[in-house]
């Protein structure tokens, strides 16, 4: 099952993007680079993190891993931010925090095309024209 996703979303990422995909696989965990920050440092999906439609987006912030665990509303084109941890370079965590929030990401930005890597794998219409007027947030927003 988990090679069949797998597959999916690398599939996925494959056919959606026309630049240079790099991907880096350490520890077991692969991950895939969806953008840069504004000093070049590059952002990273990690792809053994997804489950549905929850995933993690790691990135340096100075000697430090930034950790952002997301959830994406698919059908309904909203990404909410469940997680912030901070953690130090021998892994030690040193900051977390579980406030909910919704973020608009634009188009082009690590946000918005990892969420749209993670709907796509997940087999949801990536440009949102199946919302169901009735369906609701799994976080209730």
């Amino acid at each position: 099952m988990f090679m069949k996703s797998f597959g999916s979303v690398v599939a996925v990422f494959a056919f959606s993007f026309s630049g240079t995909a790099i991907a880096e696989t350490m520890n077991n965990f692969i991950y895939v680079q969806v953008g840069a920050d504004t000093s070049g440092n590059p952002i990273a999906l990690d792809l053994s993190s997804i489950k549905g439609t929850e995933y993690n987006l790691l990135h340096k912030h100075g000697g430090d891993t930034l950790q952002t665990t997301l959830h994406a509303s698919c059908g309904e084109g909203r990404l909410f931010s469940t997680r912030v941890s901070l953690y130090t370079l021998t892994g030690q965590l040193t900051s977390d925090d579980k406030t909910v929030r919704e973020i608009f990401p634009k188009p082009g930005t690590a946000e918005h095309d990892a969420m749209e890597i993670v709907c796509q794998g997940a087999g949801i219409n990536p440009n949102y024209l199946s919302q169901d007027p009735g369906s609701k947030s799994i976080l209730n927003h």
